[in-house]
């Protein structure tokens, strides 16, 4: 039984259904516990992603979805002489799911692996690893696995990317991976795509014109619905889109339409991805007010001397309804980034002292209300929630119309804070009093009823208030549990099913985090200006450890030349003392007693998306760059020029 939500580019409209059930495949409209695959294609919808999620639905692709009519497609034209495609999510699934050792070895080794699709394929194939590794170590499969993967082309991870303090974060909606962005230099600033259900880098855009977002600024950075497109505020006033697994680390399109100003515009990416909403000016300030620029491909631009643009505002089509103009005067300005609709059809927008609503096709408002600082629209676009004069006030979205009482609050701005989740169709609020509250704690709210109390001091940090990437709650996807960062430094982990609140656990955090996430196979991310950690909610185990901008006291393993000319941004320091140099495509100079450090911190990437162990094929370690070389077994750019650096060092 399979599901689909959203449309497929290199299909029609119903293709996809007519040819899968032409191949004998159930099709079905709900998730449930029989549902084996969910595909999504763009602007899918969120409460499907959440569901699939919460149920333990595999998610793939348009590329998987593509590879599973080849597959069904196939049998017919196939020559039974040829091994069968790869078991992994279709009829074979099971088999995979239950091979022993053994079984998975002569599996892998009848299976044809021109079949293999790396989004389709490799997730179960690991976890079926990983699981096999539990139990027996590792075994000839995962050599075997190895090898067959590596041999279509994998490349080492870069987890040093960044060259500066982060400015930026954003999670993608299935919680499989997570973007980091820095400011840099002033003149380039750099991307970091991380895998967090294996707490690896698994791609890095460089020289971004201008740097990534700016300090201080939230959601500079933002994914489009299905996962497959990176948006970025960039080069301090342009937005643009890239490919997140790309090779490219120029955008896909670019917009310059705002007055060229010192800070980041006020914007949000399109579910689809390929526009977005762009807002500087206001109609007595030059820039323009509420634009939706194509970002398909190429470079647009807005010439203010023109201003061609700045008439198509998409808040300002006619007069505003007089209800509206009683309340906001003649203009409704956008001083913070909203939120669009799942189906992109309306804009959700809650700035510093108003809310409302836009039916974006027609451009007229559809309701508006003031608001105070704190206001947070629900995932699902039913609520929105804001404090006022020191109320908490639930609103109905569709109608701005209130949803019950007002709640009493005890907090100002800079204690107090607002975390939407989602459990099933329930939209959860978590209201978070900081440690400089009179009464710290968390409120938790269900669809605006009051469910839950803890008793927690959250953290406040330095960012907590200006920039939301950096926030002190993560609700987990599911929604029945929330994690919070404590004002003494570490995490708690909270159950909030239908009982009373229980504490579940607690996960120390590294020095200088400042805020949580909680992304896909219960992987609970602690990230600050310097730190980024990775750690398995339900076992408490850290899979990924990274401190940015350290370096090592100890002597370089090549001259600097050799490093900074070739090597640039790829050697890590194991600590404050200890050098490793990664060289493409097996090895590494550094010392060999540190390999559960290296392996800790490296992996080989596939289709710039997925991390696959070293410890599952041979990769060695070497103490210096001219034993590496006396023991090379490959020949690559980098090897080459160890070989080089070597040479001149001797000669």
């Amino acid at each position: 039984m399979i599901a689909l939500s959203g449309s497929f580019g290199a299909l029609g409209p119903g293709e996809a259904e007519r040819r899968l059930e032409a191949a004998g495949v159930n099709i079905t409209d709900e998730l449930t516990p029989s549902t084996t695959a969910f595909f999504m294609g763009r602007e899918a919808t969120n409460d499907k992603r959440n569901k699939a999620y919460v149920q333990s639905i595999p998610t793939y692709d348009e590329a998987a979805l593509l590879a599973a009519l080849s597959e069904f497609e196939g049998p017919a034209s196939r020559d039974d002489s040829q091994p069968a495609p790869l078991a992994g999510l279709f009829a074979d699934s099971a088999a995979l799911a239950e091979a022993g050792p053994a079984e998975l070895e002569n599996l892998l080794t009848d299976v044809d692996w021109t079949s293999f699709v790396p989004a389709r394929d490799l997730p179960p194939l690991r976890a079926r690893l990983a699981a096999i590794e539990r139990d027996h170590g590792l075994t000839p499969a995962h050599r075997l696995a190895t090898n067959r993967i590596r041999v279509r082309g994998t490349m080492l991870s870069r987890p040093y990317g960044h060259r500066t303090r982060l400015t930026a974060l954003a999670l993608s909606p299935s919680g499989t991976h997570l973007a980091t962005g820095d400011w840099g230099n002033g003149e380039s600033g750099t991307a970091q795509v991380w895998e967090v259900t294996t707490g690896r880098c698994v791609n890095v855009l460089e020289w971004i014109d201008g740097g990534v977002g700016w300090d201080r600024y939230a959601r500079t950075m933002q994914w489009s619905a299905d996962g497959l497109h990176l948006g970025i505020a960039f080069r301090t006033n342009a937005v643009g889109v890239w490919d997140p697994f790309g090779e490219s680390f120029e955008p896909r399109a670019e917009a310059q339409v705002t007055n060229g100003g010192s800070r980041p515009p006020h914007w949000a990416l399109h579910p689809g991805g390929r526009s977005a909403y762009v807002s500087t000016g206001t109609k007595h300030r030059i820039g323009v007010h509420g634009c939706v620029p194509p970002l398909e491909h190429g470079a647009l631009y807005w010439l203010a001397e023109q201003a061609e643009m700045s008439h198509e505002h998409i808040l300002a089509k006619g007069p505003l309804p007089t209800e509206i103009q009683e309340s906001c005067g003649e203009e409704l300005a956008v001083d913070r980034s909203p939120t669009w609709s799942s189906d992109g059809n309306r804009l959700y927008v809650a700035n510093r002292a108003e809310a409302f609503v836009v039916d974006v096709p027609t451009g007229v408002p559809l309701w508006h209300t003031r608001v105070s600082w704190l206001a947070e629209w629900s995932p699902d676009g039913r609520y929105l929630a804001h404090v006022h004069r020191g109320l908490l006030h639930f609103r109905d979205a569709t109608t701005g119309r209130p949803t019950g009482e007002p709640v009493r609050t005890a907090g100002s701005r800079w204690e107090l804070s607002l975390h939407w989740g989602m459990r099933d169709s329930t939209a959860r609020l978590a209201t978070v009093l900081n440690e400089e509250a009179a009464d710290p704690g968390i409120d938790v709210y269900d669809d605006g009823r009051l469910s839950h109390r803890l008793a927690v001091t959250p953290a406040k940090t330095a960012l907590a208030v200006e920039n939301k990437d950096f926030a002190v709650w993560a609700w987990a996807p599911s929604g029945d549990r929330g994690a919070v960062l404590t004002a003494a430094g570490d995490i708690e982990v909270w159950s909030l099913g239908d009982g009373e609140p229980r504490r579940l656990c607690t996960l120390t955090t590294p020095a200088g985090t400042q805020g949580i996430l909680w992304g896909a196979d219960d992987v609970i991310v602690a990230v600050g200006k310097t730190v980024l950690r990775f750690v398995r909610a339900d076992t408490g185990e850290t899979i990924g450890d990274y401190t940015f901008l350290r370096e090592a006291d100890a002597e370089l393993p090549l001259h600097p030349d050799d490093v900074y000319d070739h090597f640039d941004g790829r050697i890590l320091a194991l600590d404050d003392h200890t050098w490793c140099l990664p060289v493409e495509p097996d090895l590494a100079i550094a010392p060999p007693e540190r390999r559960a450090d290296i392996e800790s911190h490296l992996a080989w990437i596939v289709d710039r998306r997925f991390a696959w162990p070293l410890r599952w094929g041979r990769f060695d370690i070497w103490p210096d760059a001219a034993t590496a070389v006396a023991n090379l077994r490959t020949t690559s750019p980098d090897t080459r020029k160890l070989r080089q650096a070597v040479r001149e060092t001797s000669g």
